[in-house]
């Protein structure tokens, strides 16, 4: 699986800013993205989103709430945009490159790519139009976005999507003997099977080993056709059975 370097800098909601009074940073940390977590911060209201394992650890201690697996992200796809706002410490998180630089030229920090939009799950975006911070939240539980509408959030729509790496489906090697097949050309995975196999050959008139083929071909009845059975190692490790004909005497 891929893996990419996560934002390091771990930046503190308000209420840790007030506690610190500094911004913590941490090194940058080397990350399979597979997995986004969630943390809240019940002073300003917003909720940190990151794949960085060290960031909500390290700002728990300034009174955020870990709230675990936010959702299952791939490791490559469409960036989501991480900004800050440095007068409020908030974050926002976007797909739209226009939505990102119109926050710059506001004054917003560019964090870099937080994480990549992947997947057929829908991760829901909403608006708080009464929050000075914690003003967006995103989600993909429904009944979370619901709840949140009824409190008086606005829906702003999809910003997301989530979702695993698609593992490629790898064809279907053939399965081929590693030794000779009888020269019946009979190949079975069992042995009951090949041998029945064996008599339809042996008792049809069109058959090259008919068992009657030497009185009609030849005017002999001292030789008929037998068979005996083999075992026949397959390339995937089994063991399957061919038939081989040879002249037996009477």
């Amino acid at each position: 699986m891929k893996t990419r370097t996560v934002l390091g800098n771990v930046v503190l909601g308000i209420g840790a800013v007030l506690a610190v009074g500094v911004f913590a940073s941490t090194n940058p940390q080397e990350t399979e993205a597979t997995t986004l977590y969630r943390a809240y911060n019940p002073t300003s209201g917003e909720h940190l989103f990151t794949t960085n394992t060290i960031e909500i650890p390290y700002i728990s201690q300034f009174g955020w709430r870990d709230e675990g697996t936010a959702w299952a992200i791939p490791s490559s796809g469409e960036p989501v945009y991480r900004m800050l706002n440095p007068n409020t410490a908030d974050h926002h998180y976007t797909l739209s490159a226009n939505e990102r630089d119109n926050l710059k030229i506001k004054g917003w920090r560019y964090e870099g790519v937080a994480w990549y939009s992947g997947g057929k799950t829908e991760v829901f975006r909403m608006y708080n139009p009464n929050a000075r911070t914690g003003t967006h939240h995103f989600t993909t539980n429904g009944q979370e976005c619901d709840y949140l509408v009824r409190k008086g959030w606005k829906y702003e729509g999809v910003a997301f999507y989530s979702g695993t790496d698609e593992k490629p489906v790898e064809p279907e090697k053939p399965i081929t003997p590693l030794d000779e097949i009888g020269n019946s050309g009979i190949l079975e995975k069992s042995l009951i099977e090949a041998g029945k196999k064996g008599d339809i050959m042996r008792n049809d008139e069109n058959s090259e080993y008919y068992d009657g083929w030497f009185i009609v071909n030849e005017g002999s009845t001292d030789k008929v056709w037998a068979f005996k059975s083999r075992e026949v190692r397959m390339s995937n490790g089994e063991t399957w059975y061919t038939i081989d004909f040879y002249i037996d005497y009477v």
